[in-house]
């Protein structure tokens, strides 16, 4: 039976948080009702169909400049709403690079050592997903699949849960680099295409589905996207 973080903990850390000048919003689970409860296709917090960061965008507005109310607003917000995710967007404080793959971090992590990129904190999001942080506006929302892995350069306002959050299973979201609030972030532009070099794994991926390049072929282009 997974355990969910008490409500003081999560308290505690969004103040932390805040205090460190990351904007931070309550998530609640009522904010993203399951498909099943929605007729038609899916429209965003926001209620913009064409939004960006759909379906990921914050269900109030965020306070881009912290300060001391900040902070006392968060505390208010988890005194009201004690279970709620802890929630900032990407491209407030640092950007986001999230990656699906089956990959195991650690491999991941390796290989960006190899390479001589830096990485910087980095999430654990469940489902398959890690999620790297780099500078804010470091890149631009872009997006890589191969068949390694899906890389996605996060669009400016997607909603991005921070930990000890619960994820939909009952797993917190987790660090697995610690954010130090003190540290440089790395180049996103240099994190993204250094992920974009993570060789293929053979017997990650079914070879009836995925076609694997040629050792000599380079990475295609990612495509950006709209």
């Amino acid at each position: 039976m997974p355990r969910r973080s008490h409500p003081e903990v999560l308290r505690a850390a969004a103040i932390g948080y805040a205090s460190h000048g990351i904007p931070i919003l309550p998530d609640q689970p009522a904010n993203h009702p399951p498909p099943e409860l929605t007729a038609g296709p899916p429209i965003c917090t926001c209620h913009r169909r064409d939004c960006p960061a759909h379906p990921l965008h914050p269900p109030r507005q965020l306070d881009r400049n912290p300060n001391p109310r900040h902070v006392a607003q968060v505390g208010r917000w988890w005194a009201a709403n004690p279970d709620a995710a802890i929630a900032t967007v990407a491209s407030a404080a640092f950007d986001v690079i999230e990656v699906h793959t089956a990959t195991p971090p650690e491999a991941i992590l390796e290989w960006l050592s190899h390479v001589g990129a830096t990485a910087g904190p980095v999430l654990d999001a469940g489902l398959g997903r890690l999620q790297l942080l780099a500078a804010p506006d470091s890149y631009q929302a872009d997006r890589y699949d191969s068949a390694t892995a899906a890389i996605l350069y996060l669009a400016p306002g997607s909603l991005l849960l921070l930990p000890p959050s619960p994820l939909g299973d009952g797993q917190p979201v987790s660090w697995l680099r610690p954010l130090d609030p003190s540290a440089d972030l790395p180049d996103g532009n240099e994190l993204f295409w250094s992920l974009v070099g993570l060789p293929a794994n053979r017997q990650l991926a079914d070879p009836d589905i995925y076609t694997f390049p040629a050792p000599h072929q380079q990475p295609r282009q990612a495509s950006l996207v709209r």
